[in-house]
């Protein structure tokens, strides 16, 4: 797991669980991971192949909820 906490100067707290996943149809096999917030509400859930993806999601979440913030 990881977690952005909102008391690290992120935006809002949100924490990624991630397991392994294997598409045998697609013939893909990587992680997925599922985006909750503090409460435990999904956010959202992805596939990737590289455990650096999790901090690349963030990283546009939270660029696009600054963004949103500011209007």
């Amino acid at each position: 797991m990881i977690a952005f906490l909102k008391e690290n100067g992120f935006p809002m707290t949100i924490f990624i669980e991630t397991s392994d996943f294997k598409d045998t149809k697609e013939g893909f096999e990587g992680y997925i991971s599922v985006v909750t917030d503090d409460e435990g509400n999904v956010i959202s859930e992805f596939t990737h192949a590289d455990l650096r993806a999790r901090v690349h999601w963030s990283n546009g979440f939270f660029t696009a909820l600054r963004k949103n913030l500011k209007k």
